[in-house]
């Protein structure tokens, strides 16, 4: 049973465990289990790339999900999962093999996680959690979504058998640190409200004698932090660049001529979230006297281009001038196939995975001074890059990149935002950035054949389906970006 908790800071959590502000997460898995203490969530740090990245066992730029929205230029279609309209559609916009679906001869449910393909039967709550999370209720939203766990009971009774998997997504803390900050008492609250409900369910796991028979597991899919400054991005692209970012918000319901006709009008398109994350899509430039001439959206612009980009005041070296403003703290691109750059307010580096995805990572300096720590030769495999980066900012950030870029969902230049400032206009706190309180989150795992320890050594979330499925005894396929965290002990064998 996979509880995962939207939105938990990694400090704060580890905070309140201490102050034994969270007794059932104490009770129920430090002290039954494996506790580390900061998991390396996956970049873009947005929800829905991380919950498929949790389902899967796969990076974002792996699965192609890279964000709760995102642009399509080869389809033209705008995608939002934030929509009632289009949430659903995020199972048929991936093809990668989800932890449901790796269990094919058993019962799995999926309580509230979007990403769902296979599950036996998905409770989307799409009716009783309406009007409570309209009404900013949001613990409501995680109480009704934990009382599916009777109907899940009462399916078990009637098939005899308890499901191999059950996935349940709560929500209150992320939206508590939305409205009020990761700093509020609301904030605190709603994590002491998570650790009740928790509690509840698993207390009445021990009471039936189950507990000491499932293994249970709790995690977030990214972290948050503070925001007290907002930029308008796309009025600044407007405003600074004389860039023609397109407002449509089109996909299939609107016929593809006329998505084309319209999308057609515009240069640009900008898809932000979590607020600190923004992916920026551009028509590449066409040479000859006409200087506002554009290719077709399929076409990408190169590196090159980006940094000579066309505007009304002449070329622009893009990346360069956009980590120049206050608001954005990384400039990402692709520069090649498998090859990235990334722009700090320090300076620029450059990433080759030459042998493609697995394969070594080699770095190079550009200009000024490295945001991250390198390995002492200056190449390592992606394992050596995480050992390397974990413990603070930019963690992980070498093999996220290059796997980011890789989808064809990708924006051209992708915008990070510097320490307490978003890209929206309301929100206390936010998170899709590469500083370490968004990426960092707990992952405790308890029962059958899990040692009692802290860990500290660097661990992914994409690491958490391939440990549950050698928990559970079943083959990790060797394609997925994480690894067991836990090797079990060998069945004895017989006399």
């Amino acid at each position: 049973m996979i509880f995962v908790v939207d939105g938990v800071h990694a400090g704060i959590f580890q905070e309140m465990l201490a102050a034994g502000d969270l007794p059932a997460i104490g009770e129920y898995f430090i002290d039954r289990g494996l506790y580390v203490p900061a998991a390396v969530a996956n970049t873009p740090s947005v929800t829905l790339a991380n919950l498929a990245s949790i389902a899967t066992g796969l990076m974002p730029g792996h699965h192609g999900i890279v964000g709760v929205n995102w642009f399509d230029r080869n389809r033209l279609i705008w995608r939002n999962y934030a929509t009632i309209a289009q949430k659903n559609l995020l199972d048929s916009d991936y093809t990668a093999t989800t932890i449901f679906q790796r269990f094919p001869d058993a019962s799995t449910y999926s309580l509230f996680y979007q990403p769902h393909r296979g599950a036996t039967k998905f409770f989307e709550n799409a009716l009783s959690a309406v009007a409570p999370f309209s009404l900013d209720a949001f613990e409501w939203v995680d109480r009704i979504t934990l009382y599916r766990l009777g109907e899940v009971a009462r399916l078990a009774r009637r098939r005899n058998a308890w499901p191999a998997v059950t996935v349940c997504y709560l929500i209150a803390p992320d939206f508590r640190a939305y409205r009020h900050g990761i700093n509020s008492p609301r904030y605190r609250d709603a994590l002491r409200h998570t650790d009740r409900q928790i509690g509840r369910v698993l207390g009445d796991f021990r009471r039936a004698g189950l507990l000491d028979k499932i293994v249970i597991v709790l995690t977030s899919d990214h972290g948050m932090t503070d925001v007290q400054k907002h930029l308008d991005v796309s009025a600044y692209l407007r405003d600074e660049f004389a860039l023609d970012v397109a407002r449509a918000r089109l996909w299939e319901q609107t016929p593809f001529e006329q998505r084309r006709a319209r999308y057609e009008r515009h240069q640009a398109v900008l898809n932000i979230c979590g607020d600190r994350y923004a992916a920026l899509s551009l028509r590449a430039p066409l040479a000859g006297p006409a200087s506002d001439a554009v290719a077709p959206w399929p076409a990408r612009p190169t590196l090159a281009q980006l940094r000579s980009y066309p505007t009304a005041d002449g070329p622009v070296d893009l990346p360069a001038r956009l980590v120049a403003h206050e608001a954005i703290g990384a400039v990402a691109a692709s520069a090649g196939a498998d090859r990235i750059r990334l722009w700090t307010d320090d300076g620029c580096v450059e990433l080759h995975q030459p042998a493609g995805r697995g394969g070594t990572i080699t770095y190079r300096l550009i200009q000024g001074v490295s945001p991250f720590e390198a390995p002492a030769d200056g190449s390592a495999d992606p394992a050596g890059w995480l050992a390397a980066t974990h413990g603070g900012d930019y963690a992980d950030a070498p093999a996220q990149l290059l796997a980011y870029f890789r989808s064809r969902l990708a924006g051209d230049l992708v915008l990070f935002a510097a320490p307490l400032w978003d890209f929206n206009s309301v929100n206390r706190a936010g998170h899709g950035g590469l500083a370490a309180e968004e990426l960092h989150v707990p992952l405790l795992i308890a029962g059958p054949g899990v040692p009692h320890q802290t860990l500290e050594t660097p661990v992914r979330t994409v690491d958490l389906t391939p440990t549950i499925l050698a928990l559970l005894g079943r083959p990790v396929p060797a394609d997925m970006d994480g690894r067991p965290i836990i090797t079990p002990a060998p069945a004895a064998s017989g006399p």
